[in-house]
């Protein structure tokens, strides 16, 4: 099996278990349509022959996870900091995708890529450990 096909599996299962993990919090009413529209987002992008729009979606699923996380659990630090890297792998791409052609920008997209799915796997596993506690739930008064 060649790196590239390992890659590409590998990519699909951090990005589907990032859409299933959304997917969970979408018990949040005010959540709920920002994680519809990521999810189908990452659906529509996900056999898309176009590696930008594949990115664009994988970096979209960072910023409605740092929308979910800051909605149901208030007291997270997280979101600020997914955001942050988030804004910094988009405009890496944008640079990536205008500076660069040909081989040069398929290895730009690899490595833009790679830093993506790393940054993804984080937020999974944060993901996973919130599960297992009790969001904040904004229509109950303490």
């Amino acid at each position: 099996m060649s790196k590239l096909s390992v890659f590409v599996k590998t990519a699909g299962g951090i990005v589907a278990t990032t859409t299933t993990l959304l997917a969970l919090l979408r018990d949040n009413p005010q959540i709920s349509q920002a994680i519809d529209g990521a999810v189908a987002k990452l659906k529509e992008t996900a056999n898309s022959e176009n590696p930008r729009l594949r990115l664009d979606a994988k970096i979209k699923a960072i910023e409605v996870a740092a929308d979910a996380v800051e909605a149901s659990f208030p007291d997270a630090r997280e979101p600020a900091g997914w955001r942050r890297q988030a804004s910094a792998l988009r405009l890496r791409l944008d640079l990536a995708w205008t500076a660069n052609t040909g081989t040069a920008r398929k290895k730009a997209l690899k490595a833009l890529t790679a830093e993506t799915l790393e940054v993804l796997s984080e937020v999974n596993a944060r993901l996973i450990e919130l599960q297992g506690q009790h969001p904040a739930d904004p229509t109950i008064e303490p």
